[in-house]
């Protein structure tokens, strides 16, 4: 009775990671994907991209450039974040579902033996 309770336990923490993983890589996916599109209309990316210079023409423009620089890097940090989150997310998705695969192996082992007796 003691093991079918820890079996029992066991099974359902795997199938609780199944779920958080699936749950933290459809949030990574999506928060990426919604600061691409920020990055996107970020004045100081699309400069970094073009990989140009520019010539200033104000102390306010200067400013400005300075903060959607700040932005810039801001959201680049984020993404690498939210790569991360969705690389945990795989990983526990991979983990439950092996470990549902084995629990479910033995159980199969432990029901044919039983037939067999």
């Amino acid at each position: 009775m003691r093991g079918l309770i820890n079996t029992e336990l066991i099974e359902r923490l795997l199938f609780t990671a199944i779920v958080l993983g699936i749950l933290l890589v459809g949030y990574g996916a999506f928060r990426y994907l919604n600061l691409s599109n920020q990055l996107s209309g970020n004045t100081a990316a699309q400069i970094h991209e073009a990989g140009g210079e520019v010539e200033l023409q104000s102390k306010a423009q200067a400013q400005g450039l300075m903060a959607a620089d700040i932005e810039r890097r801001r959201l680049v940090a984020d993404q690498y974040n939210m790569m991360i989150l969705g690389g945990i997310g795989l990983a526990l998705l991979g983990f439950g579902w092996l470990g549902n695969d084995i629990m479910r192996g033995r159980r199969r082992k432990m029901e044919s033996s039983a037939e067999s007796d």
